[in-house]
């Protein structure tokens, strides 16, 4: 086959029909590393459905539905910025919780939007480790968690810093009307909530039925290290999400020397969503994040890659547990404007074929796909083929459909040194070796290429004569 081109020869996998009533319905067996049933059995693909910048559009939700056609033709989730009241512009400063009308637009053009992508299926970004309060640190209402200004902030973790530094209220409170203490990591710009309180676990059920009532049927969770992860687990179990996914981005630096600092603690908390009988979550691969900004480097570009074996290490969760890993290349705070710690621009195109042509549940980037709000990265090609960045994603999107490849499929390391990795992968419509590295791979017997360019290829099984 001509480089760059591969005909499709098998129809597109098909998305799920709706949203369903819960995971009871889905359940596929038993998660390895838990021991419980595994709820979120995918083939597709998410969309990271906006980027740092997209609260200045006029309105971010009619932006989504003005490209409802082809986001449901490729994407089976679209994962939504926070969609309630909030204090700041990206909506992760949650003030009123059952307000709808953001900064991304109005609850009416919200509905109308998660309604034009069906049958893709919305994700709610759920930002629940903290909040705002309405006139002064602590006093929350829509809902008030139980708390009453100056007297009752049973809501908030006693060792939240606004016992310390908001005297003329929370100051004033004695320690017995204070919450308990946190449960995880604090949060400075927010008050801490305390997730042992009844009125706070009932608060946030009915907060997330009332997403529900708009249309979401899943859920990405916010800044999970602040708060304990049996609590996911519980919130999972008492509403039954099709899709479940938290940010567990570990505190200390990623470090190619011990990538296990950061997989065992994303691992553990995966393990504790399970924990006293909830449902549990999958968690965005910050693990396998690490090691692609580590091969193909970051804040930089065309540096020189290396230590491609780490993509095959058993600290990414793509590689120990697909089922409960969400791979990407870059997301709002990693890349988009914010540019925290992204993917050197030049090898973006190479961590996609990784992402997206392996188990696990990809999630793609906005700004890749359709671009930013002031930025066309999205139309610059990628090294070594004639495709655009958005054709390219598109491309192996629908090469993974045709192959049948999901979140539990069968990979097999083929190489793992410093300048190549190489790995089969095999789906329920086909096979493809994937070789990614600076070294050349040799065409395996029974495959032939069917897409590449600089430093990667993607071979496909030979079809039986």
């Amino acid at each position: 086959m001509r480089k760059g081109v591969f005909v499709l020869c098998c129809a597109a996998a098909a998305f799920f029909a709706g949203c369903g009533s819960g995971s009871s319905n889905v359940v596929d067996g038993i998660y390895e590393l838990t021991g419980i049933e595994n709820p979120y059995n995918t083939s597709g693909v998410m969309l990271q459905g906006f980027s740092w910048e997209s609260h200045t559009s006029s309105s971010w939700w009619n932006v989504i539905k003005n490209n409802a056609e082809e986001i449901k033709s490729e994407f089976e989730y679209v994962w939504f910025p926070p969609c309630s009241d909030s204090n700041s512009e990206q909506g992760y400063l949650p003030r009123e919780l059952y307000d709808f009308d953001a900064k991304y637009g109005t609850e009416k053009q919200l509905k109308s939007a998660i309604t034009a992508i069906s049958p893709a299926k919305a994700i709610a970004d759920v930002v629940i480790n903290h909040r705002c309060g309405t006139t002064s640190w602590g006093d929350f209402t829509e809902p008030s968690f139980g708390t009453e200004k100056g007297v009752n902030y049973k809501a908030i973790c006693s060792d939240d810093e606004g016992f310390k530094n908001e005297p003329a209220y929370m100051g004033k409170v004695p320690a017995s009307m204070r919450g308990a203490e946190d449960t995880g990591e604090s949060y400075a710009a927010g008050r801490d909530l305390d997730h042992t309180n009844s009125d706070v676990q009932n608060g946030i059920i009915v907060f997330l039925g009332k997403l529900k009532d708009l249309g979401f049927c899943g859920w990405r969770y916010d800044f999970v290290k602040g708060y304990a992860g049996k609590y996911v687990g519980m919130y999972n179990k008492e509403t039954g999400p099709v899709f479940s996914v938290g940010e567990y981005w570990p505190t200390a630096g990623y470090s190619y020397l011990n990538p296990n600092d950061w997989g065992n603690d994303i691992k553990n908390w995966v393990a504790e969503t399970a924990s006293d009988g909830g449902q549990y979550s999958c968690a965005f691969d910050f693990a396998l994040k690490g090691a692609i900004n580590t091969v193909f480097g970051n804040k930089s570009t065309n540096v020189a890659n290396s230590h491609y074996n780490l993509l095959a290490d058993e600290s990414n969760l793509m590689i120990s547990n697909p089922k409960a890993a969400v791979t990407f290349v870059d997301n709002h705070d990693t890349g988009s404007t914010q540019k925290h710690w992204y993917t050197d621009p030049a090898d973006v195109g190479a961590a996609y074929v990784l992402i997206l042509t392996h188990p696990g549940t990809p999630c793609v980037a906005w700004q890749h796909y359709f671009g930013e709000v002031s930025d066309s990265v999205c139309d610059e090609k990628v090294p070594g083929t004639t495709q655009t960045l958005h054709d390219h994603i598109k491309y192996l999107i629908d090469l993974r459909k045709t192959l049948g490849i999901t979140n539990t499929s069968a990979r097999e390391t083929l190489s793992k040194t410093s300048s190549l990795y190489a790995a089969k992968i095999t789906g329920s419509a086909g096979e493809a070796v994937v070789s990614l590295g600076n070294t050349t791979y040799s065409c395996p017997d029974g495959f032939s290429p069917a897409y590449s360019g600089t430093g990667w290829c993607i071979y496909v099984k030979d079809k039986a004569e």
